[in-house]
């Protein structure tokens, strides 16, 4: 996975701060990008651009780390696991992820896994789509090489 610095161009977030994607590749990246898929989780926009950023290194495994204790529990600036966007927002961005994901792809309900599939292997036309899969399907999903995302799906703020 290769996490990328985003940030929103739109005139609603022009002040605010850049927030974390995490892809597959940088093909998976482009991809989405090309499909319009990556949406700034204030606004909603899909005028969000990659900044550059620095590679990771790989570290000790056996050396411990603060890491939990900077990132998740950080209330001087209530920054929280998905980037600079504060706790009070996570389910504003997630009705707005699914807005996204339903207006930009099809639903295919338990069909899901078997179209993964089939526009991975050529059989149908390669198409944005979301549906069911249990745990083990997605994961084999992911071991054939096909760029899969779990997305929480809440409900709609009524």
């Amino acid at each position: 996975m290769i996490k990328y610095q985003l940030k929103c161009r739109s005139k609603i977030c022009s002040d605010e701060k850049e927030f974390d994607g995490w892809f597959q590749s940088i093909e998976a990246y482009e991809k989405q990008k090309q499909h319009r898929l990556i949406n700034c989780p204030i606004c909603g926009s899909d005028k969000v651009e990659k900044l550059l950023t620095t590679p990771s290194l790989k570290t000790n495994k056996n050396k411990t780390s603060d890491f939990k204790d900077k990132k998740f529990n950080n209330s001087k600036n209530n920054e929280t696991f998905l980037g600079n966007v504060g706790s009070d927002y996570i389910p504003t961005l997630l009705r707005t992820l699914k807005k996204e994901v339903q207006k930009n792809s099809t639903f295919v309900g338990n069909e899901f896994v078997s179209q993964a599939r089939s526009m991975k292997e050529g059989k149908i036309r390669e198409k944005p789509i979301h549906g069911h899969g249990n745990s083990k399907e997605i994961e084999e999903l992911r071991d054939e090489g096909i760029d899969v995302v779990n997305i929480p799906w809440i409900s709609d703020d009524h």
